[in-house]
């Protein structure tokens, strides 16, 4: 199946026309506006040490995104063609694993899906065991009738199993437990995870496989996604840019055989490495130690796990750029501010969780590349507030005019972003800007509020939660004391400010 062809009704790739147009109307619109309010506005001479400030913050961000930049472009044009000329395209493994979860996705998701998948295993011509972890009727027949077609091409076994609407985890370890019981795999055998809303194009299984096969320190391989979005325009653009920054970052850490997650849309494992009693346990019981939660069970984030479990045990990962799977994304309901919090809740909860012990691996076993950007991440949640918190603190001594000032800086460097990053994904919109600059802001509060309240966990389909409620005065204690410590975080970062204006 060519997925650039694919039609799923209520779900677009883009906007049409006329509604691009209209975003572009809108950006200009905004610059017009903010530079007539600038120009009437009284104005005031600002002290050097702001400027100072926010040019030290803004060159240090944009110097390590450059970086990022310079190594993305030097892996996808020089070092990744070299490996994929070197890779074994033409051996293939043994046997397919696959596993992949199907809760409650429509028969108009579902249907495009299997067709693709089955017929991707059926041209690679490789006998396939797999296990569907399925919740609804529809698609057991989809996923039936789909496979009856495939064993007509290739040996198959289809194993179903049924999901209690209690996450991924339990399930997922249930089917690779199934897998590893019933015969043992053999050396080049590989192992599938992916969700049941990925679209997979021709020959991805040769090219993913064909790396395992000719790399033997090789663990894992994950793709690149391109978002299909069921929502409105706004969301759609959220999650294209959101995909053009993977890309960018993906490519950057590839370089040292590193990435920052093995995304569950589809990765590719080595088999005798997934079906391990220890990377199944970690699947199934994964958890973080904290010293005031004590051990906090992870429940979403199976992706992060099983890559953190790779990195732990030292194998190479890599990123294939040329790779492309489509993935169909139904947003959550409520509006874009209610789904894309509840998105970035999830998100970046399993990113911090997964941070703090990844960091601790330290730089010789994580890499120190990898390292550095783990360390990044804990402080980039903070810089990032600095700089509207400069500009609200400075307003309140000079006037609005200085927030116009501040608006006119987020639109040039967060267009010097957008850019940086176009270069390498080859994809750009007027809104990229504005949602880069929301997605900044908003998730690094967003990342604040859960550094401090790391048990906060949720599916955004399953409506599962890691919070448990507790009425004894201890209980009382661990719910109150992370609001203060929020509150104080915050209180120094607005003190560090007014110090610095000062």
């Amino acid at each position: 199946m060519n997925p650039d062809k694919l039609v799923v009704k209520g779900f677009h790739k883009d906007d049409p026309t006329h509604v691009t147009v209209l975003w572009w109307l809108f950006f200009a619109g905004l610059l017009l506006g903010l530079w007539a309010i600038y120009t009437i506005l009284p104005s005031d001479k600002v002290q050097p040490e702001v400027l100072y400030t926010l040019g030290i913050i803004g060159a240090w961000r944009y110097g390590w995104k450059t970086l990022h930049l310079l190594r993305g472009l030097y892996y996808q044009y020089v070092r990744y063609p070299v490996l994929s000329t070197l890779a074994d395209m033409t051996k293939k493994p043994s046997e397919i694993l696959l596993v992949i979860p199907c809760y409650r996705t429509t028969p108009e998701i579902s249907a495009p899906v299997f067709k693709a998948l089955v017929d991707e295993i059926g041209n690679f011509g490789v006998s396939c065991r797999a296990v569907a972890c399925v919740s609804d009727e529809s698609d057991l027949g989809i996923i039936e009738r789909q496979f009856d077609k495939l064993q007509e091409k290739v040996p198959v076994s289809l194993y179903i199993i049924d999901q209690d609407g209690t996450g991924k985890r339990s399930t997922m370890a249930d089917a690779l437990t199934l897998l590893a019981e019933e015969r043992p795999v053999s050396k080049d055998a590989i192992l599938v995870l992916m969700d049941a809303d990925t679209v997979l194009p021709e020959g991805i299984l040769k090219k993913a496989s064909g790396f395992l096969m000719r790399y033997h320190d090789l663990g894992a391989v994950t793709t690149h996604n391109k978002p299909i979005v069921k929502g409105n325009s706004l969301i759609r653009q959220w999650y294209r840019q959101r995909m053009c920054q993977r890309h960018f970052y993906m490519s950057s850490l590839s370089l040292t055989y590193r990435v920052l997650v093995l995304t569950g849309r589809f990765s590719v494992y080595r088999a005798s490495l997934a079906l391990s009693p220890d990377f199944i346990d970690n699947l199934r019981y994964d958890h973080v130690k904290h010293w005031r939660y004590g051990r906090i069970r992870m429940l979403t984030g199976d992706d992060k796990s099983t890559w953190y479990y790779v990195l732990k045990e030292r194998w190479k990962m890599m990123y294939l750029p040329d790779v492309t799977v489509t993935c169909l994304e139904d947003a959550p309901s409520g509006g874009f501010l209610k789904a894309s919090l509840s998105l970035m809740t999830r998100w970046y909860g399993n990113m911090l969780r997964s941070n703090i012990r990844a960091i601790a691996l330290g730089p010789r076993q994580a890499g120190w590349f990898l390292w550095f950007c783990l360390l990044d991440q804990r402080i980039s949640m903070w810089t990032t507030l600095i700089g509207p918190s400069l500009a609200l603190v400075v307003a309140t001594y000079m006037g609005t005019k200085v927030v116009i000032a501040y608006l006119f800086w987020v639109i040039a460097t967060r267009s010097l972003n957008v850019l940086l990053i176009c270069v390498q994904s080859r994809q750009f919109h007027p809104i990229f800007v504005v949602l880069l600059w929301y997605e900044q802001l908003i998730g690094s509060l967003v990342k604040v509020y859960l550094f401090f309240h790391p048990n906060v966990q949720r599916w955004t389909r399953q409506g599962i939660s890691g919070v448990v409620e507790d009425k004894s005065i201890s209980g009382q204690i661990k719910h109150w004391l992370p609001h203060l410590q929020t509150t104080a975080a915050f209180s120094t970062l607005l003190i560090f400010v007014m110090w610095l204006y000062g």
